[in-house]
C-alpha cells in the first residue's frame, strides 16, 4: 500500500496564517496613516477631550484626543474629530497635524515613524508566510520524489 502525504501541513499552515493576519491587519492600521501623513494638509489640532488608556507593560499611561483640526491655510476646520496618535500628556497647546480633507474624519501626527514602524512590523510578519510557503514546497517535493514504502 503506498501512503501519500500531498498538502501543505499544520506546521507549514500555521505560520502562514499568523503571518498574514499580523501583516495585513498592521499594514490596515498605518498605511492610511502614512498616506495622509504623506498628503495631506497641514495644520493644527487642538485637544478639547482626552481619554486616559491602560497602563502598557512599563506602567506607563498614554491618552488618546478628540477635538477640532484647522487648517494651516484657514481654508477649513473639522470640529470634534479624534487625532491618529497617542500622547504621554493632554497636549496643553496645539500641535501639528495633518488631515485628508475638508471631509475628513480623523487627523494625523506629523512623525512619520508612528506609520513605518507597524509597516516594518507588517513586512516582518509577511517574512513568516514566504519562509513557510518555501518550507512546504521543498517538503512536498522532497515527499515525491522520495519513494514511500509499502507496508
Amino acid at each position: 500500500m503506498t501512503r501519500t502525504n500531498s498538502g501543505v501541513r499544520w506546521v507549514h499552515a500555521a505560520p502562514i496564517a499568523i503571518g498574514l493576519a499580523v501583516g495585513i491587519w498592521m499594514c490596515h492600521a498605518a498605511v492610511p496613516r502614512l498616506v495622509t501623513q504623506l498628503t495631506g494638509v497641514d495644520g493644527t489640532f487642538t485637544a478639547e477631550r482626552c481619554l486616559w488608556g491602560e497602563p502598557d507593560s512599563d506602567g506607563d499611561r498614554t491618552t488618546t484626543c478628540r477635538g477640532s483640526f484647522t487648517a494651516a491655510d484657514g481654508s477649513f476646520t473639522l470640529p470634534g474629530i479624534r487625532i491618529d496618535g497617542v500622547f504621554d500628556e493632554p497636549p496643553p497647546a496645539p500641535v501639528a497635524a495633518r488631515a485628508d480633507g475638508p471631509g475628513a474624519d480623523r487627523a494625523v501626527q506629523t512623525e512619520l515613524l508612528s506609520s513605518l514602524a507597524p509597516i516594518g512590523i507588517a513586512l516582518t510578519a509577511f517574512a513568516f508566510p514566504a519562509w513557510a510557503l518555501t518550507a512546504a514546497t521543498r517538503d512536498a517535493l522532497t515527499r515525491r520524489r522520495s519513494p514511500s514504502s509499502a507496508s
